[in-house]
């Protein structure tokens, strides 16, 4: 099993390593992968560091390596609030000077980082037998396994705050990608939602392996051994993912929208409480959006955007969203989704065309796409109508 775990240990090294290369490459949207890349050489260079470390046969060469190990695990803490920062600058409408405050971020991070650097003040030379009483390192030994105890404590909350932050991050970027795309099914995130359900799963295991070792409530050197492979396994499975679906994902938002971006949380009356669109002017807006549907067939564009739109009729995208949602109390993905299936009824019901065909010509970019979206609109499928 402890052959199996340094194997699974040796392929999480050379993913991570090879993503980071990877990413600290790109030339293009920087600001949203230097969070990942460094996300990436952090984790590998800390495994890095803890394999060669039990690897080492000499006292000297391993009390060396444990405290070269200990300062990469403290730059490893910071491993939650980089993903965060990648998250958010994935989902982010605001252009890259538009930083985080970091003095809400780094103190937690800082004060686990001290206290976890007390393990290089553990004696060089401690015996795995028990310490006498009266052996003066006893304390210094004591003390050391608090501040390691409570930054184990302090990392796990640091974790499951910022897990907590991206859910809600992800949770207003769906919001938000209704109001300004038709079509959204490229762009939903799903894997970064999938992410951060394994990562609280790994949080769940790794808690309990640690509660398990401080409690000692494992009896056997093989159940020690087996959680150890499932915490490396998974966590290879975790940033093989990440890897995956990272290196080839895009902004899903645009980084210069034509006006700053409402909050999709806050509601009309309040969003728009400060817009100079009065009702005269909203009820033209109002119409042009109905003959850019209704004569222009601008719904059938595949990729249709809010943006689009608010240039076809020459307004701007704040307008155009405070419209839709004030007068004709739809967001922009229902709105244009509910023309296209209105069109795709008729062409059901009065040609021979093809389901995919209709589809496709309504302005839908994938089949499914089209199903669901008849379904939540008619509660029927498109055959259904057709017979």
């Amino acid at each position: 099993m402890e052959s199996a775990t340094q194997f699974v240990d040796t392929a999480f090294i050379g993913l991570c390593l090879f993503c980071a290369n990877l990413l600290f490459l790109r030339k293009r949207d920087t600001g949203v992968f230097m969070p990942l890349a460094a996300l990436f050489l952090i984790q590998g260079l800390s495994s890095l560091g803890a394999l060669i470390a039990d690897a080492s046969v000499s006292e000297v060469e391993f009390n060396l390596l444990m405290r070269v190990s200990v300062l990469v695990v403290v730059f490893d803490l910071a491993s939650p609030f980089l993903f965060w920062l990648y998250v958010r600058a994935l989902t982010s409408e605001a252009d890259e000077a538009h930083k985080p405050r970091l003095r809400y971020h780094l103190p937690p991070i800082i004060i686990c980082g001290l206290l976890m650097s007390s393990l290089m003040f553990l004696p060089t030379d401690l015996s795995d037998v028990d310490l006498p009483e009266d052996d003066p390192r006893l304390l210094r030994f004591v003390l050391i396994a608090l501040a390691v105890l409570v930054a184990d404590v302090l990392f796990r909350i640091i974790m499951a705050v910022y897990l907590i932050l991206i859910i809600r991050i992800l949770m207003t970027y769906r919001k938000r990608l209704r109001e300004v795309f038709a079509s959204t099914e490229n762009r939903e995130l799903t894997w970064v939602w999938v992410i951060t359900m394994a990562a609280l799963s790994f949080w769940f295991l790794s808690a309990a392996v640690s509660i398990l070792t401080v409690s000692e409530a494992v009896g056997f050197e093989v159940q020690d051994e087996l959680l150890d492979f499932l915490e490396s396994l998974a966590l290879l499975f975790l940033f093989w993912v990440i890897g995956i679906w990272g290196l080839r994902q895009r902004p899903g938002l645009t980084r210069t929208p034509v006006s700053d971006p409402p909050d999709p949380d806050e509601p009309s009356e309040r969003k728009y409480k400060k817009s100079a669109l009065d009702e005269e002017r909203a009820a033209r807006i109002a119409k042009k959006i109905e003959t850019a549907m209704s004569q222009d067939l601008l719904y059938r564009e595949p990729n249709l955007s809010l943006w689009d739109l608010a240039k076809h009729i020459g307004v701007t995208s704040h307008y155009v969203s405070q419209t839709l949602n004030a007068n004709l109390n739809s967001t922009f993905f229902d709105y244009i989704n509910r023309w296209r299936i209105n069109d795709a009824i008729e062409q059901l019901t009065s040609t021979d065309e093809t389901i995919l065909n209709i589809a496709y010509d309504v302005g839908f970019n994938s089949r499914s796409a089209f199903y669901k979206a008849f379904k939540r609109e008619t509660g029927k499928t498109p055959s259904d109508v057709r017979n």
